[in-house]
């Protein structure tokens, strides 16, 4: 059949019109999954009981998604009466084992009612997407190789992990937020917590006992094969009895501490046996070390992971009110016992630098020793005042300020510098022999300055009648024009290595003299008597005399800082050695004599320090 070409041309043009409506099998299957996957993102409500019998079913795996679960007056008997509260407890009707899947399902029960979960026979847990609006509780799970996997969830309450789990259990945390409390009260192999946020709901705390330390995230009491924290945030909203981290009395194998911001972490009486590492541990306020063990061998955190005087001491007094021990206050700095227990454990990281060869944590945690050092001295001064006391105490302030209790040599040498300048500033002030730049001497110049203005001679015959000036600055002119002249007259009569020199010398001297009657020239800016001159003129000689002032100025500064400076250096590095350029009885020899103690003793200090350092590292 032949086909005609305008209905060729039609249906083509049809086709370009409507091309975006045209869609193929396969883009029609894909439309067709997503109209099916927003179908199912809305949640189905389902009551307890419901839940209870998808969690019973015959299955090995239970699956679980997009469920709204909610309490009814039908989820009675699941609800248990525990005198001060009620809550609501799912337990298997069989022993056998399956595996549990949960994805993107809510639960939301009356009355913030508790969830537990318990003597349940998995293998496998998985709870994914979830959001937790009540207390959850899981309770005597038994061992599994399978992990226990809670991830990209939302818990707004409390979560307990409680009794039976194995060690060999693995249970794992992923990018999970929670608003109150995680509390892990179960022996574990294995249990990772990453990139999870612990935000302290305000609300919930302050049902809690308001009194009382709550932690956000609690594992105590129990055994830990491998420990790991990583890439989370603690944030109790500034409630100053909500603590981030409690592992205290935990027996633990291998800890790993990566990139966690937080407000306290509690690590009193608890024993970490094989390793322990830290990196970007952020603290703001405290760290709780009573009794903590750690193996000097195998642990690898520097300093600034721990320093800041975060160390504490947390102790529990007759009331059973926990207080929190940093020596800082007098009451506390009367407290010799918990002190001695607060040093013995910065003095336990300060030997595990030492042994590691981490020479700058070692020098850090040193330094915040002697703080605290320094704090009881002042605090025994003010009870038991005594002068040797009184000395060491001005000596380690001293210390800590010029080279951080003999640990930083370059501080040392910056502040030695400083105290060089120092004298420096004060030598200028003052009449040296070396440059010969006093009263007279400005008074001289001023003076010549002035009768060149005020008359009319030129400026070369006001320096010529000025004898001092001219013997000082412009040389004897008359032995250099004798040499010159005997130097024509006789030369040729010279030997050759003579001639050499004495032509150089010739050469030099008449630039010199060259130079010198140029510049006399080319400053002789005012060839009449000031008062012989029109007002531009004036206007113009003036800004001269103003910018010949300011310079004379900067010559005189750069000519007595430089003379001063090497004067101060000479009176810090050789006290009883040379001569000074003083005359006696002036004020820069007196100076000179207290720079020269000072700077022997600033320089002992420095060379000790030096001395330490490279010790050390060697």
């Amino acid at each position: 059949m032949k086909l005609n070409p305008i209905y060729i041309t039609v249906f083509l043009f049809t086709l370009i019109l409507s091309g975006s409506s045209i869609m193929y099998p396969q883009q029609e299957e894909i439309a067709e999954e997503e109209e099916v996957a927003e179908q199912n993102t809305i949640k189905q409500i389902i009551s307890i009981s419901e839940l209870v019998s998808l969690l019973n079913s015959p299955d090995k795996e239970c699956i679980i998604s997009d469920y709204e679960i909610i309490s009814t007056d039908n989820d009675k008997a699941f609800l248990i009466d525990k005198v001060f509260f009620s809550l609501y407890q799912i337990s298997p009707s069989s022993e056998k084992s399956k595996k549990i899947y949960f994805y993107n399902c809510d639960f939301n029960l009356s009355n913030n009612t508790p969830l537990k979960f318990t003597n349940w026979q998995l293998t496998k847990l998985n709870v994914v997407g979830c959001q937790f609006n009540c207390p959850l509780e899981f309770e005597n799970f038994p061992h599994s190789r399978e992990q226990l996997l809670f991830e990209n969830c939302i818990f707004k309450n409390d979560v307990d992990i409680s009794n039976k789990f194995s060690p060999a259990n693995k249970l794992n945390f992923r990018n999970c937020k929670f608003y109150s409390t995680l509390n892990i009260d179960v022996s574990l192999e294995n249990l990772n917590i990453e990139d999870c946020n612990f935000i302290a709901d305000d609300k919930i705390f302050s049902e809690k006992d308001e009194e009382g330390i709550n932690y956000q995230l609690s594992i105590s009491d129990k055994n830990i094969g491998n420990l790991t924290i990583s890439s989370s945030r603690f944030d109790n909203n500034g409630n100053e009895n909500i603590f981030s981290i409690n592992l205290g009395n935990t027996n633990l194998g291998n800890v790993l501490l990566d990139s966690i911001r937080l407000q306290v972490l509690n690590l009193s009486s608890s024993n970490i046996e094989k390793s322990l590492m830290i990196d970007s541990l952020f603290v703001e306020k405290y760290i709780g070390i009573l009794n903590f063990d750690f193996p000097e061998k195998n642990t690898n955190s520097s300093w600034s992971n721990l320093g800041g005087e975060k160390l504490a001491v947390f102790w529990d007094d007759k009331y059973g009110t926990v207080n929190i021990f940093q020596a800082k206050t007098d009451a506390e700095l009367s407290n010799n016992l918990v002190y001695n227990d607060l040093m013995s454990a910065y003095n336990k990281f300060n030997t595990l630098y030492h042994d590691r060869g981490d020479i700058r944590s070692a020098n850090a945690s040193y330094v915040e020793i002697k703080d605290i050092e320094t704090r009881k001295q002042k605090f025994e001064q003010s009870v038991n005042p005594s002068f040797n006391n009184l000395i060491n105490y001005k000596l380690n302030i001293f210390l800590k300020y010029f080279s951080d209790y003999a640990t930083n040599p370059g501080k040392s040498l910056i502040q030695s510098l400083w105290v060089l300048l120092g004298f420096t500033f004060l030598y200028m002030l003052t009449f040296s022999a070396w440059d010969g730049m006093n009263y007279k001497y400005y008074v001289s110049q001023l003076g010549i300055l002035a009768k060149y203005v005020g008359s009319q001679d030129s400026l070369k015959k006001v320096l010529e009648n000025d004898r001092e000036l001219n013997s000082a600055e412009l040389g004897n002119y008359s032995e250099i024009d004798s040499f010159f002249d005997y130097y024509q007259k006789n030369g040729k009569r010279l030997p050759h290595l003579l001639k050499l020199f004495g032509g150089t010398l010739t050469f030099v001297g008449k630039i010199r003299l060259n130079f010198i009657s140029r510049i006399i020239h080319a400053l002789n800016f005012q060839p009449k008597a000031w008062e012989s001159l029109e007002t531009i003129e004036k206007f113009w000689s003036g800004l001269i005399i103003l910018l010949i002032s300011l310079c004379f100025i900067a010559y005189v500064f750069i000519v007595k800082f430089v003379n001063s400076l090497i004067l101060s250096l000479n009176s810090f590095v050789v006290i009883g050695f040379g001569s000074l350029p003083e005359q006696e009885n002036s004020l820069a020899m007196y100076l000179s004599i207290i720079e020269g103690i000072i700077g022997w003793f600033l320089l002992t200090i420095f060379t000790i320090t030096l001395f330490s350092q490279v010790l050390q590292n060697a």
